[in-house]
C-alpha cells in the first residue's frame, strides 16, 4: 500500500512539472486546425538554429479557412520557434475580405514587427499593404505568390510555378483517363470538369496551365464545364452535384484547390459512383486531409506544393533579409504530382528540393517559363 502511495506521489509531481512546462511555452496566434487530422509531412531535417537576435515577425495568410494556409502557418511557426523568434499570425475571417487583409497588416505594423510576410489574394489590397510596410521601413515578403506588384517594394516573392504545376497535373490526369479506357493518352476521349477558385491570378494560372496540359497530352478530351467553387469543399460539392446531373459521364473533376476537388468526389460518391474507377478527382495543394484521402484510396492525385515547407522557407528567407543577406526577387519552391505510389516519399520530404531563384509568374495566359 505504501509503495502504491509513493508511486502515486511521484506521478503527481511529474504531472505538475509537465503542466508548468507546457504553460511556459510561448504560442503563436491560434489557428483553426483542419477537420481531418493527420501527421504533417516530416519537417525538414535541419541543424539547430544558431543563437541570434530575437525577432518579432508577422505572418498574414488570406484566411485560415483552408488547410493549405494552416499548414504554411505551422511551418513558419515551427521555424520561427527554432530561431527563438516571436511570430504573430493574423488573418481575415474569409479570403475574399480584402479590406480586412489590409487592416490586419496595418495592425501588425502598429504593434511593431521586424518583418512580415503576406499571402495576397486581391492585388489592390496587397499593394496597399506593401506600401504601408514600406512607409514604416519594415521589410515585407510575399508567400505563395510569385507575381511582382506594379507598386511597392517586396523583398522576395516565395512560391511555386502554378501554371507549370497545373500542366504536370493535367498530364497525369490524361494518363488516368487513358488507363480507364485502355488506350493511349493521345488517343483517349473523355470528359473533364474544372472547379475554379475565386477569380484571381491564382485561379487564372491554375486553370490555364491545366488546360494547356490537356491540350498537349490528351487533345481529344473535352472540358464539359467550368465553374467556381470559391476554394471551398462545400461549394465544390454543390457545383459537382449539379454538373453530374447534366454530364453524368465526367471522368475527371479538377479543382484549383484540393478542397474543391474533395467536395466534387463526395458529390459523385453520393450518386453511387466509385472514385478511381468511375471517375477521378485531382487538385492542387497537397494538404494533410488530401494526403489522408490518397492513402485511403479516396482521392486520385494532388499537386503537392508542401505548404508546411513553404512556411519554413518564408522564415529562412526572412532571416537572411534581417541579417543583411541578398535574396532573389523570386524564391521558387518545388511542386510535384503526388499519387498513392509516391505518397510516402512526399510525406518523408524526399520529393522536396531546395528553393531556387525563379522566374516571375504573370497573369498573361502564357507559361511562366517560356517553352
Amino acid at each position: 500500500m505504501q509503495r502504491h502511495m509513493r508511486l502515486f506521489g511521484i506521478l503527481a509531481v511529474f504531472a505538475m512539472v509537465m503542466l508548468l512546462s507546457a504553460c511556459a511555452v510561448p504560442t503563436a496566434a491560434p489557428a483553426a486546425a483542419p477537420a481531418d487530422t493527420a501527421a504533417e509531412p516530416a519537417a525538414p531535417a535541419e541543424a539547430a538554429a544558431p543563437a541570434g537576435e530575437a525577432r518579432n515577425v508577422g505572418f498574414v495568410p488570406p484566411a485560415l479557412t483552408s488547410p493549405f494556409h494552416v499548414a504554411t502557418v505551422d511551418g513558419a511557426t515551427a521555424r520561427a520557434e527554432e530561431l527563438g523568434w516571436t511570430i504573430d499570425v493574423q488573418a481575415p475571417a474569409s479570403e475574399g475580405d480584402f479590406q480586412a487583409f489590409v487592416t490586419t497588416v496595418q495592425q501588425l505594423l502598429e504593434k511593431g514587427v521586424d518583418a512580415l510576410s503576406i499571402n495576397p489574394i486581391g492585388t489592390d489590397s496587397a499593394v496597399t499593404a506593401v506600401k504601408a510596410a514600406n512607409e514604416k521601413g519594415v521589410p515585407i515578403l510575399a508567400h505563395n505568390f510569385i507575381t511582382p506588384f506594379t507598386e511597392g517594394d517586396v523583398v522576395t516573392y516565395i512560391g511555386y510555378d502554378q501554371w507549370g504545376g497545373a500542366e504536370k497535373l493535367a498530364a497525369y490526369s490524361c494518363e488516368l483517363i487513358a488507363g480507364k479506357y485502355g488506350v493511349s493518352a493521345a488517343e483517349t476521349k473523355g470528359q473533364v470538369y474544372i472547379l475554379t477558385g475565386i477569380d484571381s491570378i491564382f485561379s487564372h494560372r491554375r486553370t490555364g496551365g491545366f488546360k494547356a496540359g490537356l491540350e498537349k497530352n490528351c487533345p481529344n478530351v473535352e472540358i464539359v464545364g467550368e465553374q467556381t467553387g470559391e476554394w471551398l469543399r462545400t461549394k465544390g460539392q454543390e457545383v459537382a452535384a449539379i454538373a453530374l446531373q447534366q454530364f453524368p459521364d465526367i471522368d475527371v473533376f479538377y479543382g484549383n484547390s484540393d478542397e474543391m476537388a474533395i467536395g466534387a468526389a463526395l458529390a459523385a460518391e453520393q450518386l453511387g459512383l466509385v472514385i478511381n474507377e468511375d471517375f477521378f478527382a485531382v487538385g492542387i495543394d497537397g494538404n494533410v486531409p488530401t494526403l489522408d484521402l490518397l492513402k485511403e484510396g479516396k482521392f486520385s492525385a494532388t499537386l503537392g506544393v508542401d505548404p508546411y515547407r513553404m512556411g519554413v522557407t518564408v522564415i529562412d528567407q526572412m532571416q537572411k533579409v534581417l541579417n543583411g543577406e541578398d535574396v532573389p526577387e523570386i524564391t521558387l519552391t518545388p511542386s510535384v504530382v503526388v499519387t498513392p505510389a509516391n505518397l510516402q516519399d512526399y510525406l518523408d520530404g524526399k520529393l522536396w528540393t531546395e528553393p531556387v531563384a525563379g522566374a516571375a509568374e504573370m497573369d498573361n495566359d502564357l507559361p511562366t517559363v517560356p517553352e
